[in-house]
């Protein structure tokens, strides 16, 4: 059974079941009214409840609709001992209860002429209709003896039973009910209660408690009505429910949307209550939607298997619709226009359906969504609807959909996507997992579930991103299949192929207009010259070369439509000069992969015979075997396909080919929408730097993800400016052409630091070592961690590195290599002796640490004396493989004193400045010395002023990376603390602070000031002082504030205020306002 969609669709629908209310929200607008009586139905009748009480049709049911009486009420739910039948009456007249196994009672009934109308409709069908469509089974009038059916139906006009074996005296269609006699034995042509409750069997108590025969049952109780009152006659208090018999309001038709993509599916759904037949079961309606006009009740069953189809069963209701009670309602038409098409899915697996006369090609089946709903959808439980929107319907163009007299437009057209990368700092580094993000309601096909921009689904547009010069399927220029693995590759027959997206590069095969045939092997002419791909390809065997190379193949499409089920005996072969070729040089080895997607790596035997063929101008073919040991069962089966088959096939390398970088790949993105119908993709992209310990590691290359939602690609180099990344997409845009959109960014190098935690350390005592460097994360997700090389044969023992030759850091102790030695047979550990290892302090930090107890003897640089570490200074050396010009560089952890990063830290000419005169200025200068400075590239400087207000600055520095920048003060500068902060390339080099004050006070005053404050002199004394200094125009006090007032005791608060300005808590222009007061009262005189 399908599941209510919440929020799924944009509509509103109020559904309600025989015992609960299931709410299906709408996005944007209310279809129909939730009456507030509803909640008052749903609890004024505890234990009561009838199929047909529904407030959004007002409680109304109309034609041949069976409705149920569902009695839940605990005083009768046992089903091991007798319990007396509820009363429950119809309009007055008894409503016989039966129990079934979940203690609950219940009852089935139906109108007496609308019953008749419809089994007569079947009966005319002929007897391969019996038991199809709108068949009630057979009837018995209520005078029929209780012996026959187990129980009296005297209250009624009648009941439809249905079983035929045995029971004699029955009657079809609109003939007068008669008694019937004999009894029912097996058998059920009824077919409008699918999935009644299984009676109460219990062998303590009568059959369903009343005595019923147990093959009478799904039983109708037939009765003549206009409007109907439901009640139970519960001691204690009557539950009742009206009905009314009549036409049904608020029927509706919906689309899931409006504007439509090219390719989506169309969602349907259909509001009416009528359709619902069968209270128990989804019900099942096939349309017809041109001529010849038909309406089909159950021609397949909710599981899209036959019921009516392929037999008389299949009815056309369409001309029996009024005396069924439908008004409007019940018809289904469609104009399809240019735009819109016919499909299958699991509840109509098939394009047409048959009574065995006719044939009836276009239609559309929707099914119940659940039992007693009376919501309708041409959709399944994947989400495959019967209507979709062709992959080239003309933009702007619609198609009509009329259910009853309610129409609705679908209307077709693209719209512009959009894409982006969003870091979330302010740059990309290794490791760091930044969300990609497309919008692009092109590609929401399908409103029902989430959408993926698969490789191998054919109407997804791919995000890509290439580096290099990656082989790609772009030029492929033929395509051939072959029924046999052993076929010598001279004959096969040609299918049709596109690569329509230059940007993903991928090949769609197109196999819809081939027959069932069978298929081992395929080949392709990859458009390429031998030279070309030379040119790819690293041969190792030649000097200055090295790295691997890579296949990378997604042939997904071929599993899931053409059969493929094991790769694990496919090869594939290169053949240059045409088919079979000059030579053939196989690449792929039968068990070299299972999967249909994946990254393996190319032998370097088979690169060194690529490169050893002669020529560099024949063409490049390649042949895909997937039976290689011609079993049979690898073939694939080309059957009649619907759809077209997309597939990729690179050629990558990475490493270094005659001392220059290579990094040739292209990297696929399988983005997911974000939630139903968003129309919003995401995914995520990484990557991880290349190293001297692992640039030539084929593990490093395994754990690259080339075609997944959370893209992880190899940087060798930094790329910036015209080399950055960018991601490309191919956007069919509003404007109904395909245009790229792209998104990019720099991916940059960063120069690492290397520092102690202490500066001096004793014997015994832990050393703690830092690195700080994110080129060196390779995961976003893991804790990296570098290893000390222990080969005593190694030119890197004792470091960390690799023990051929790659060196990523030394400690060095007395200015030479912490390292082991052997004196006199006896071997005196080094670095890797303590344990030490470069371990991140946690995932995606880029920050690695590790520690070492301090050695009281160390090997000397000639290794052959042990001498003492006191004394000694202890240094480290990052070799860092790309720095953040992207150039090696060895970073020190204590060149140019204690700076870490391997600057000169900024200085400025003095710390503190006074505000100058009026048309006088005075410079603050700022110097310093940046090392591996590149010219060409910028300085960056802040200014912060007191206001906290701050300018920027940019300044080029000279060949040997020096800079002066000059900050000029005017005579209305604010007063107060500046700060200058100094960047280059994202490394922070250093702050400075200076002060501006409007008087100048000699440091040394504060001496005075600071022995005055704790009473180390006396008032007079510090007077003198100050007064002296002003004397001297040592502190300088404006003229308009000078007094010569009497002297009087200095208050205790100058003093306060003298203790803090020696302590540097407030400022010089707070001191000198307090000397000011001083002068202004006389206490200072001049």
């Amino acid at each position: 059974m399908r599941q209510c969609y919440l929020s799924e669709r944009h509509f509103l629908h109020l559904r309600v079941n025989l015992i609960k209310a299931c709410l299906i929200i709408i996005a944007s607008m209310l279809l129909f009214p939730i009456f507030s009586s509803f909640n008052a139905e749903a609890t004024h009748n505890p234990h009561l409840f009838v199929s047909a009480e529904n407030p959004i049709y007002d409680n109304h049911f109309a034609g041949s609709m069976v409705i149920e009486v569902v009695v839940s009420d605990p005083d009768y739910n046992d089903i091991g001992e007798a319990e007396g039948e509820p009363d429950v009456t119809l309009n007055g007249n008894d409503l016989r209860m039966v129990q079934a196994t979940d203690g609950k009672w219940y009852a089935y009934f139906a109108n007496i002429n609308a019953a008749k109308r419809a089994d007569q409709i079947v009966l005319d069908a002929g007897l391969g209709a019996v038991g199809k469509s709108l068949d009630f089974g057979v009837f018995c009038s209520s005078s029929t003896a209780s012996s026959v059916l187990g129980v009296g139906f005297s209250d009624t006009e009648g009941v439809a039973v249905p079983a035929l074996p045995i029971l004699s005296d029955f009657t079809n269609g609109n003939a007068p009910f008669t008694a019937c006699t004999a009894s029912p034995v097996g058998g059920n042509d009824n077919n409008v209660v699918r999935n009644p409750k299984s009676i109460n069997t219990n062998p303590s108590v009568p059959t369903g408690q009343i005595g019923i025969d147990v093959y009478a049952w799904p039983l109708i109780q037939l009765f003549s009505f206009d409007n109907v009152e439901i009640k139970y006659n519960r001691p204690g208090g009557i539950e009742k429910v009206q009905l009314e018999y009549d036409d049904i309001p608020n029927i509706s038709s919906i689309t899931d949307r409006k504007g439509y993509p090219n390719n989506a599916e169309v969602f349907l759904t259909i509001n009416d209550i009528q359709l619902n037949q069968d209270p128990t079961d989804e019900d099942s309606w096939t349309f017809n939607i041109n001529s010849p006009q038909a309406t089909f009740y159950q021609a397949f069953k909710e599981s899209g298997s036959d019921s009516g189809n392929n037999s008389p069963g299949l009815i056309n209701l369409v001309p029996h619709l009024s005396s069924l009670g439908f008004e409007d309602n019940g018809k289904l038409t469609m104009n399809l226009g240019n735009i819109a098409k016919l499909k299958t899915n699991d509840h109509q697996p098939n394009l047409s359906v048959s009574d065995t006369v006719n044939t009836f090609s276009q239609i559309v089946t929707v099914v119940e969504s659940e039992p007693n709903s009376g919501i309708f959808e041409n959709f399944d439980s994947s989400n495959e609807s019967t209507i979709g929107i062709l992959g080239n319907a003309p933009r702007g163009e619609s198609a009509i959909i009329q259910y009853g007299d309610k129409s609705t437009s679908i209307l077709a057209g693209p719209s512009t996507a959009s894409i982006s990368m969003t870091p979330k700092g302010s740059q990309f580094n290794a490791g760091q997992q930044v969300p990609v993000t497309v919008v692009d309601n092109d590609q929401n096909v399908n409103s029902g579930s989430r959408d993926i921009l698969n490789v191998f689904r054919s109407t997804a547009i791919i995000p890509s991103l290439q580096l290099g010069d990656p082989v790609t399927l772009e030029k492929t220029s033929s395509l051939k299949f072959y029924t046999a693995s052993t076929d010598p590759l001279n004959g096969g027959f040609v299918v049709d192929f596109s690569v329509p997206d230059k940007n993903s590069d991928r090949l769609i095969v197109d196999t819809t207009p081939v027959g069932i045939t069978a298929f081992e092997t395929v080949s392709m002419n990859l458009g390429i010259t031998t030279g070309v791909l030379k040119s790819l390809l690293i041969d190792v065997t030649l000097p200055n070369n090295a790295g691997t190379n890579w296949l990378n193949y997604d042939l997904r499409s071929f599993q899931q439509q053409l059969g493929i089920k094991s790769f694990s005996d496919t090869n594939m072969t290169l053949h240059f000069g045409g088919l079979p070729g000059i030579t053939q040089i196989q690449i792929l080895d039968p068990g070299d992969i299972s999967s249909a997607q994946g990254l393996i790596q190319i032998d370097k035997e088979d690169v060194v015979a690529i490169n050893a063929f002669s020529s560099s101008s024949s063409s490049v073919f390649l042949s895909i075997n997937f039976d290689s040991s011609d079993d049979p069962s690898s073939a694939g089966m080309i059957s009649n396909e619907k759809d077209s088959q997309p597939i990729v096939i690179d050629f990558f390398s990475f490493g270094q080919k005659n001392s220059q970088e290579i990094n040739n790949a292209i990297y696929r993105f399988e983005l997911e929408e974000t939630s139903n119908n968003s129309g919003i993709f995401v995914g995520t992209i990484e990557y991880t730097v290349t190293n001297q310990v692992n640039i030539f590691d084929s593990n490093l290359i395994t754990s690259l993800r080339t075609i997944d939602d959370r893209i992880k690609f190899l940087v060798n180099d930094r790329l910036i400016d015209e080399e950055g990344i960018n991601i490309a997409y191919s956007d069919i845009a509003g404007v109904g052409v395909t245009i790229s959109t792209s998104t990019k960014t720099d991916i940059k190098t960063h120069s690492g630091t290397v520092s102690f935690t202490s500066n001096t350390y004793r014997f015994g005592q832990p050393v703690f070592f830092v690195l700080n460097d994110s080129d060196l994360n390779q995961k976003h997700d893991t804790i990296e961690s570098y290893q000390v090389v222990n080969d005593p044969n190694s030119p890197n023992v004792d470091t960390v590195g690799t023990s051929n030759g790659e060196l990523l850091v030394e400690i060095l102790i007395k200015d030479f290599r912490y390292k082991r030695c052997t004196i006199n047979g006896v071997e005196h550990g080094g670095l890797a002796s303590t344990g030490f290892i470069l371990v991140e302090t946690e995932p995606n930090s880029g920050i690695f640490e590790g520690s070492f107890k301090m050695p009281t003897q160390i090997c000397d640089k000639t290794g052959t004396k042990l001498i003492s570490t006191a004394g000694g200074s202890l240094d480290a050396k990052y070799h860092d493989f790309r720095d953040f010009s992207g150039e090696q560089n060895i970073f020190s952890a204590i060149s140019f004193g204690s700076s870490l990063t391997g600057e000169n830290l900024a200085s400025l000419n003095s710390e503190k400045f006074i505000i100058p005169e009026y048309k006088k200025t005075t410079e603050v200068i700022l110097s310093g010395k940046v090392n591996n400075y590149k010219q060409g590239t910028t300085i960056d400087i802040t200014l912060i002023g007191p206001d906290l207000s701050s300018e920027k600055f940019s300044v080029f520095a000279t060949q040997k990376g020096e800079y002066k920048v000059v900050f000029t003060l005017y005579h209305n500068s604010l007063p107060g603390n500046y700060k200058v902060s100094v960047n280059y390339h994202d490394s922070h080099i250093g702050d400075e602070l200076f002060q501006v004050s409007k008087y100048l006070v000699p440091e040394w005053i504060k001496n005075n000031a600071r022995w005055w404050s704790s009473d180390q002199i006396s008032d007079s004394e510090f007077i003198s002082g100050i007064e002296h200094l002003m004397e001297e125009n040592i502190i300088v006090i404006p003229d308009s504030v000078k007094s010569q007032s009497t002297g009087q005791n200095i208050p205790f608060w100058i003093k306060n205020t003298a203790e803090w300005w020696s302590q540097d808590i407030v400022s010089d222009d707070e001191f000198v306002a307090a000397l000011e007061f001083l002068v202004k009262n006389g206490i200072i005189r001049l």
